[in-house]
């Protein structure tokens, strides 16, 4: 079994097609599962305090701050310092709950379009280049962009789960099929 080098050459650094896939897709797949639920469900939130709204309005904030701009950072500056966020007090201050979930996927969906042109333009140098995260150390252009779309998939299953947790009740005996 060969053993690959670690950080590999930068001409061999590629974004996985996967990735981008999901980044894309990801507001089209928000729409499919959300629609026509109703607000009640929408607005309720989870043990964690996060509604489905609030996990669609986190993914449009953090869309700037944890991955355009980081990813920026790193093409534009040296060994950035990156610093953590704290996604609750960001969804808090950004004005989002005054915002209808539809304008919010919409907003989403706008800027994917622009990103995944983006991401898929960037050079193999480009996304060798890194910055240092004050919690994780040294993170690659190419990190954050699998970052990006294992976060989308992440909040994917969160909201499937708070979803399939909403229907779970309705099931009569068939619930024991399912760990929910």
């Amino acid at each position: 079994m060969a053993v690959l080098p670690y950080p590999p050459a930068a001409s061999a650094i590629v974004i996985d097609l996967s990735a981008i896939a999901v980044i894309g897709r990801t507001p089209s797949v928000l729409r499919a599962l959300l629609l026509d639920l109703p607000s009640e469900l929408i607005d309720a939130p989870n043990n964690e305090g996060w509604s489905l709204k609030d996990i669609v309005a986190h993914l449009v904030d953090a869309e700037d701050i944890a991955f355009v701009e980081r990813i920026s950072r790193i093409l534009n500056e040296e060994m950035p310092a990156i610093a953590s966020i704290d996604p609750p007090a960001r969804l808090k201050a950004g004005g989002y709950a005054a915002r209808t979930l539809w304008d919010l996927i919409d907003d989403l969906q706008h800027q994917r379009e622009q990103h995944g042109g983006w991401l898929r333009g960037l050079s193999p140098d480009q996304l060798a280049r890194a910055g240092h995260h004050d919690e994780v150390g040294e993170i690659r252009v190419v990190d954050i962009a699998h970052q990006w779309a294992a976060h989308d998939i992440a909040h994917l299953r969160q909201i499937a789960l708070m979803i399939q947790q909403h229907v779970a009740p309705l099931m009569g005996a068939t619930r024991a099929f399912y760990d929910v």
